[in-house]
């Protein structure tokens, strides 16, 4: 059944669940809580090919290649930093360090919003991140608060087994018909059974 909500608004409970990998086999950790959700935008990566016969459109077909975007935040936090871009806390002086040959890595990205008659909660099972943008600004009159943000790709699961249930998938999503456990469960873990 599609969801009951005709609009959205707002962005919370932001969390991230890392993914390993076995030869080849993504699993994913346990999400992890993120304060501080300012924007998120994610916009489709799609591929359309168009096979033109008989002097008209005689087949077509479109490629789900996920989403590009990006996620605003009030501040990413030293855990996130180190779990998704591989920085490192020194043992003496406890700095934040950035490496120039850390690689970002792989994350389920899970986030709610809101709705006219329930909240929406979502799930992006393969995500990307670039290192966040830095910003500052001298204080005049008045305090203005300076975000930070990082570039998002989402990207279909690719699983070499055949019988993943979410092999090719992108994403799921709460509905009204969502039972009530797994609702109120749903950053307990990323879900693949989808069942």
């Amino acid at each position: 059944m599609p969801n009951a909500n005709k609009v959205h608004f707002g962005l919370k409970n932001v969390h991230y669940a890392l993914i390993t990998y076995a030869d080849g086999v993504p699993s994913w950790g346990t999400p992890k809580a993120v304060k501080g959700a300012v924007n998120l935008t994610l916009s489709k990566e799609s591929a359309e090919t168009n096979f033109y016969a008989d002097d008209s459109l005689y087949y077509h077909v479109s490629a789900n290649n996920g989403y590009t975007g990006s996620l605003e935040m009030a501040d990413f936090p030293a855990e996130m930093r180190q779990d998704l871009w591989g920085q490192t806390i020194t043992t003496t002086g406890k700095m934040l360090v950035e490496d120039v040959d850390a690689q970002p890595a792989e994350f389920a990205l899970m986030f709610e919003t809101d709705g006219d008659i329930s909240p929406d909660k979502f799930c992006f099972f393969r995500c990307i991140a670039s290192r966040p943008d830095m910003t500052g600004a001298t204080k005049a009159d008045s305090t203005e608060v300076q975000t930070q943000s990082c570039d998002i790709t989402v990207m279909p699961v690719v699983d070499p087994t055949d019988n993943s249930p979410i092999n090719g998938k992108v994403s799921y999503r709460t509905t009204k018909d969502t039972p009530t456990a797994s609702v109120t469960g749903f950053y307990s873990a990323v879900d693949t059974t989808l069942s």
